[in-house]
């Protein structure tokens, strides 16, 4: 081949080249026909989010640039290296970068008939690839409402909506990042507040949990979630300028120091000072490192750095959560007796020891109050334990944690003279007090595995003929006589059914709130004041003869309840104070505090001498007679006369009815409300009625009702 045949093939070669090359460094800075084809409309016909580098907008005299870092590829990593360098908001990057690619054009527009665009509100450059669009914003437009003149060098000028206005009109300030700490919880290794006060504090990381520096204790769960949320959620509400905020700064109030667990990051400090200019409430805050920021931020953060090192310490035995506890074992410690081992299986448990079965989802039930009840357990007189500290532990509680297997131990002593029993942390030594109630859930007791009904022989609400009860002020016995309750005791008094069908319905569905101990150790109070007791007679059983019995014996409160047992098995449990005070009112009559005041009675208010008469038939104030039939008894409190107490003899208040019988004789009945009082943790007033010789408890809202409407 001579070299004249190679000149056609070399010549196509290089005119290639030429043309990738023309393509690759030219024709690319420059929008291709074909984009400004398809994207017709849009502001910037060739733009990929992807392929965005450097943004640049000018303000008057701000120009901010936004850079997307080198190693970003494509990400949403972006610096702002003026006004000021530091890290961007990738957030509002983004918002801004979404609003440039779907930016449209409303309406194209001469060069002429755009005014503002002379002296731009705002101008600037945006960098897509090897495309450089310069724009400018000119002033609003006609129509439609908040559009704007825009323009950009080589493609037109022409309207933009208002959408697109808003985010070129934006100060760099709206692309700084506010978060003032950017590390959670889980990325933080000590936290040091230093306080100009004096009360200072530092929180070390010791693997999941945090501890209270110079007290070597565990800090409070709580209190170091709250403290992080905080901190995590501190942000530059307003940002000022550094001058204005160093002369806020000159006696900061705090100075907090957050160093990081990856020890590549940088710590963080922050200085917060006095009240912000402009801005009653906030407080000035000053981050020194890693870079500088000066704001105004919420109260809260220095409300949250307001507190001491003894105030963070953990009063819990536990830092483990009821529903992060994975396993769970009790047993004595230097002396014999049974172990309890419980480890979750699904949505249940299953018992290790001291029998090795799945738990019914009753007895499920009893496991998961006994995880709540350690759980929530809190001591107080945290300390660490001194050289000569004696601790002889008595019983062992050790549970695995949800995640990394890690397990808590705790020890307890037995009980002190004065009622509290001393506990130990293995993980940072502590020695705590609690009450014997609470130190009783730590010991092993099988028992508490056992489902929660009480009775043993079930029984219905209807089967029960007598009722003898103790717990009531005054010993009472109700019999059933041909479907109705009588009430049999030192006065004849008449018995509520609806009362008692309460008192039956609670005891026939009764449960446990909680199953502590196999016997009486002597220290549940059933022989002490204020036991009592209640006994039910039953129907005989088919083919008995004989009638059943149900009891049940109420000592001592406790446990957020009262201790109970039954005849038939000595095994102690919490009954809930709702049972306390459903058998602690008597059953007495309720129903003549009811007044029908659409019946043609004649009723008379009096209140400070004062008569209301209230006549359904003369066509009364309808407030008040609603209120008058509004009016009853909540409970009975007590047979007998009235007490002292009870302000009967300078009523609050005093309604006398008077009804017609068949024989048009009238009836007459009186009630009197005394003085004020509580029953059951609600507000009420002492009354009594006529023809009855009890005390009863009516809502205050009943009576104060009555009391506005005269």
């Amino acid at each position: 081949m001579n070299a004249r045949s190679l000149v056609t093939p070399v010549v196509l070669v290089l005119l290639a080249v030429g043309t990738a090359a023309y393509a690759y460094l030219v024709d690319r800075a420059t929008v291709s026909d074909a984009d400004r084809t398809l994207r017709r409309s849009d502001v910037f016909p060739s733009f990929r989010v992807e392929e965005v580098s450097r943004l640049e907008i000018v303000h008057g005299d701000e120009s901010m640039v936004l850079e997307r870092d080198a190693d970003g590829g494509g990400g949403t990593a972006w610096t702002m290296v003026s006004p000021r360098r530091e890290r961007a908001d990738p957030a509002a990057v983004d918002v801004l970068l979404r609003e440039l690619e779907l930016a449209t054009r409303l309406r194209e527009v001469k060069p002429d008939d755009a005014p503002g665009l002379g002296a731009p509100r705002a101008h600037g450059q945006v960098q897509v690839g090897a495309l450089a669009y310069r724009f400018a914003l000119g002033a609003d437009a006609a129509r439609p409402e908040g559009a704007a003149y825009m323009r950009i060098d080589g493609e037109g000028t022409f309207v933009v909506d208002r959408s697109l206005k808003v985010q070129l009109l934006r100060g760099a300030d709206a692309y700084r990042v506010r978060a003032l700490v950017p590390y959670g919880a889980s990325g933080i290794a000590r936290l040091e507040v230093r306080a100009a006060s004096g009360a200072s504090f530092a929180l070390d990381r010791a693997g999941a949990t945090f501890h209270v520096a110079g007290l070597g204790l565990r800090a409070s769960r709580s209190a170091v979630d709250g403290l992080m949320a905080t901190l995590a959620d501190g942000r530059a509400e307003t940002f000022l300028d550094d001058a204005t905020a160093d002369r806020a700064m000159a006696s900061p109030a705090f100075t907090v120091t957050v160093a990081p667990r990856d020890a590549a990051q940088e710590a963080v400090t922050l200085r917060l000072g006095g009240e912000c200019p402009g801005q009653p409430g906030d407080v000035v805050v000053v981050r020194t490192a890693p870079s500088r920021v000066s704001a105004c931020t919420a109260h809260t953060l220095a409300e949250a750095l307001a507190t001491t090192s003894l105030a963070l310490v953990d009063t819990s035995p536990f830092f483990a959560h009821a529903d992060e506890i994975e396993e769970l074992r009790l047993e004595p410690v230097g002396h014999a007796g049974p172990q309890v081992e419980v480890a979750r299986r699904g949505s249940g448990w299953r018992e290790r020891s001291p029998d090795d079965r799945d738990l019914t989802s009753d007895e499920t039930d009893s496991a998961n109050l006994l995880a709540l009840a350690l759980a929530q357990a809190r001591g107080s007189d945290v300390h660490r334990a001194a050289a000569d500290d004696r601790f002889e532990a008595r019983a062992r509680v050790t549970l695995v944690r949800t995640g990394g297997q890690s397990h808590e131990v705790v020890e307890v002593a037995a009980s002190s003279p004065d009622g509290t029993t001393p506990m130990r942390r293995t993980e940072d030594g502590a020695i705590l007090r609690v009450a014997r109630a609470v130190a009783r859930r730590f010991e092993a007791h099988p028992v508490a595995l056992r489902a929660r009904p009480v009775w043993r022989s079930a029984f219905e609400a209807g089967a029960v003929v007598a009722i003898d009860d103790t717990c009531t002020p005054t010993a009472e016995r109700l019999e059933l006589h041909d479907r109705t309750w009588t009430l049999r005791g030192p006065a004849a008094l008449p018995a509520d059914g609806v009362s008692v069908a309460d008192l039956l319905g609670t005891l026939a569905q009764l449960k446990a709130d909680a199953w502590i101990a196999e016997t009486d150790d002597g220290t549940f109070g059933f022989d002490g004041p204020g036991a009592c007791a209640v006994v039910l007679t039953l129907d005989p059983a088919p083919g008995d003869a004989r009638p059943r019995r149900a009891a049940i014996a109420l000592g001592a409160e406790g446990d957020g309840g009262f201790y109970a047992r039954t005849p038939d098995d000595l095994a102690v449990f919490v009954a809930s104070p709702g049972l306390r005070q459903v058998l602690a009112h008597p059953a007495i009559d309720r129903s003549r505090f009811h007044i029908d005041t659409t019946g043609g009675a004649s009723v008379v208010v009096l209140r400070g001498g004062i008569r209301h008469r209230l006549s359904s038939e003369a066509g009364a104030d309808e407030k008040l007679e609603a209120s008058v039939a509004g009016l009853f008894a909540e409970s009975a409190l007590h047979g007998g006369p009235a007490l002292a107490d009870e302000g009967l003899d300078h009523p609050t208040l005093e309604l006398v009815v008077a009804s017609r019988t068949d024989a048009a004789t009238a009836a007459e009945t009186r009630i009197v409300v005394g003085a004020e009082t509580q029953v059951d943790g609600a507000d009420a007033y002492f009354a009594r009625v006529s023809g009855i010789e009890a005390t009863f408890a009516i809502p205050k809202a009943r009576v104060t009702a009555i009391l506005d409407a005269l």
